[in-house]
């Protein structure tokens, strides 16, 4: 209450709804959500994943290192030891606009995952001229499709034409090893496979 009294515009809540019952826990987010919307930011730590899911962003510590923040967003139903593994594998990566991340055809050499900025999936139309048949934003993946079928590229990927995009990237190698320790993260994974694939030959369909 003292804090609030001196309109800080940050406040640090550690723990807030710890020993609290259900009511009362949701009357103190209420009143954390009255705050930001006058423009304070808000700072919580807590180990309620609910609490935590309510947030407008979140960040994990696992053994006193950062989770990267875009791969527990992909893959929610690893164990941190899991992530933080693969956080340690990750490599960031830059792409000028328009520049072309991954070429259709090509063997997969890593998987992507959008951190700023949009990336253009293109595919060939009736007359062979490549053409935008999705966007990807932040949070957003791509390039799993390759690597889970033993394929090649069968899309191009490119950044937008208007900004740059950034991304987070692991080997085909670090990728197998993060969904074999997880059957339903690969079966999420493959569920994305194949409603894309479904996708691309209803769009090869009405052309």
């Amino acid at each position: 209450a003292r804090a609030l009294a001196n309109d800080p515009p940050i406040l640090v809540a550690d723990e807030p709804t710890g020993n609290l019952d259900s009511r009362s826990a949701q009357a103190v987010f209420h009143l954390f959500e009255s705050l930001v919307a006058q423009g304070k930011t808000i700072l919580m730590v807590t180990h309620d994943n609910e609490l935590a899911r309510r947030a407008s962003r979140t960040i994990t510590l696992a053994d006193g290192e950062l989770l990267d923040e875009h791969l527990a967003q992909v893959f929610p139903a690893l164990p941190h030891d899991q992530l933080l593994v693969a956080t340690r594998q990750i490599e960031p990566q830059t792409y000028a606009p328009g520049q072309v991340i991954i070429q259709a055809g090509d063997d997969p050499d890593r998987f992507y995952i959008v951190t700023a900025g949009k990336a253009e999936v293109l595919l060939p139309d009736r007359w062979g001229e490549q053409s935008v048949v999705a966007t990807l934003q932040n949070g957003q993946y791509f390039g799993e499709m390759a690597i889970l079928n033993g394929s090649t590229r069968n899309a191009t990927v490119r950044a937008g034409e208007e900004t740059a995009v950034s991304v987070v990237t692991l080997s085909p190698d670090a990728f197998h090893t993060l969904i074999d320790q997880s059957p339903s993260t690969r079966a999420d994974l493959e569920r994305t496979v194949e409603a894309r694939a479904a996708a691309n030959q209803r769009r090869s369909q009405q052309e």
